[in-house]
């Protein structure tokens, strides 16, 4: 993963807002951690998906980084219950697989955005700033 300059990226935009990101990968995981701490994100973390489920429930994040592969409950579940609880949040699946697409396809809710490792900062910003464009408009 590319982490030159990630300070380049923004003045903290998205300050004030919550962020849950859950990989088993704890090198992904501090990734998205930082980055997202540095545009200004209040950043929760989990590494396993019923660990995510219970944080998303308490803290309401905004958006969430979810791998597909985790122990305890899958990306794909995960991106289910949040969006049976809250249609409004954002999810973006994570995966180093290329057949991500058809896991979703076949199902009935699908996330907002994916991310296929190993991504960059670039990729991942510009992932944040098409999904919450229209949020940030007042």
């Amino acid at each position: 993963m590319n982490t030159e300059n990630p300070e380049q990226t923004s003045n903290k935009p998205y300050q004030g807002l919550k962020v849950l990101a859950a990989d088993d990968d704890t090198v992904i995981l501090e990734f998205l951690r930082k980055i997202c701490e540095i545009l200004g994100f209040q950043v929760f973390t989990a590494r396993d998906g019923q660990t995510a489920w219970e944080i998303y429930q308490s803290e309401k994040p905004d958006l969430v980084f979810s791998d597909i592969y985790m122990p305890r409950m899958n990306g794909i579940f995960l991106l289910k219950r949040i969006k049976e609880h809250n249609l409004d949040c954002l999810v973006v699946l994570i995966t180093g697989f290329s057949h991500y697409k058809q896991l979703v396809d076949k199902g009935d809710i699908v996330p907002d955005g994916f991310l296929t490792k190993p991504f960059d900062i670039k990729t991942m910003v510009t992932t944040i700033q098409n999904l919450l464009k229209e949020r940030l408009v007042t």
